[in-house]
């Protein structure tokens, strides 16, 4: 693979409650990163006892505004990457306990990712589409109290992402993702497979919403491991589909609205418990990742435990 050097840039962080009423910025130093380095460098370190962690990581689309939180405070220290662009938050003396964890975002904001870039940092990346580019010195990585730190983006990049949102939205509401879509060793099997949609852990009961405007095409039990079905036709073609449900609330032929309760979380088929197995196929016949077309508003990696939720 050839290796591609990204030149970063250094921008400031303004700390509010360690200096009274002042603000002191810390200076940065360039760095020069491959992003083959970038992206193999976040190894999974084991955490030590009592260590300092990272605990929230938050993106808000519509402010355009990262967050996050740690146990105890720290100084953390940022890089903008070009080429692709890249916003690079490393903090020192962080222990993440958990695998790397890449979240897909929309267009604007592509993609968060936080994990371990060595036995005492832990490093968050914001990866951009290939259109944005930052001014380092528009940044600021504020913090207002102790353990608590936020970034403001540019608002063009708000205007992307809430400009790109499909006309589908979450099926669960509150619910924090247990798996994502992609190749994965079922749970159960114990076989290599493609994973073709995205679970939503959440407690048997919790309503389940139909993600857009549809016409019900199978309501009921299958055979194929998926327990109770319900599937939903809609108006250019897709197909949505939500899998071991507890109850379903609708039949064959019944005109859905989006937003209608359509079913229950449960655990029927092969399941470990109670979650939504959620898909889209846009052409009604082939999965794709459903995070690429879901209307996100902020995507919470909730780390102290280890759930993650829009």
């Amino acid at each position: 693979m050839q290796n591609f050097m990204s030149r970063s840039h250094q921008f400031n962080l303004l700390t509010n409650h360690k200096l009274a009423n002042k603000s002191k910025s810390l200076n940065l130093r360039l760095l020069s990163l491959t992003l083959c380095g970038l992206t193999s460098s976040l190894a999974i370190a084991t955490p030590t006892a009592q260590a300092n962690r990272l605990e929230t990581f938050v993106y808000d689309l519509t402010d355009s505004r990262i967050e996050f939180s740690v146990k105890n405070d720290i100084e953390p220290r940022g890089t903008v990457i070009s080429n692709p662009t890249r916003i690079v938050i490393d903090l020192p003396g962080i222990v993440y306990q958990g695998p790397t964890v890449r979240r897909r975002v929309g267009r604007g904001v592509q993609a968060v990712r936080v994990g371990q870039v060595d036995a005492n940092t832990t490093r968050m990346v914001v990866e951009f589409s290939p259109e944005v580019k930052l001014n380092p010195q528009d940044l600021r990585l504020k913090s207002r109290q102790p353990g608590r730190w936020t970034m403001q983006l540019p608002q063009s990049i708000s205007a992307i992402d809430l400009n790109s949102i499909s006309n589908f939205t979450l099926p669960v509401t509150g619910a924090a993702i247990s798996s994502g879509f992609g190749w994965r060793v079922h749970p159960i099997t114990g076989e290599r497979k493609l994973h073709k949609g995205v679970d939503f852990a959440a407690p048997t009961g919790t309503p389940i919403f139909a993600a857009a405007d549809g016409v019900v095409t199978y309501s009921g039990w299958t055979d194929d491991g998926y327990g109770n079905v319900v599937e939903l036709r809609h108006e250019n073609g897709e197909l949505t589909l939500y899998a071991h449900t507890n109850k379903v609330y609708v039949s064959k032929g019944q005109v859905i609205n989006k937003g209608q309760a359509i079913a229950e979380v449960g655990s029927t088929g092969r399941s470990t418990g109670p979650h939504l197995h959620f898909e889209i196929q846009p052409d009604g016949r082939t999965a794709v990742d459903p995070m690429d077309y879901l209307q996100l508003r902020q995507v919470t990696l909730d780390l102290a435990s280890n759930s993650f939720k829009d």
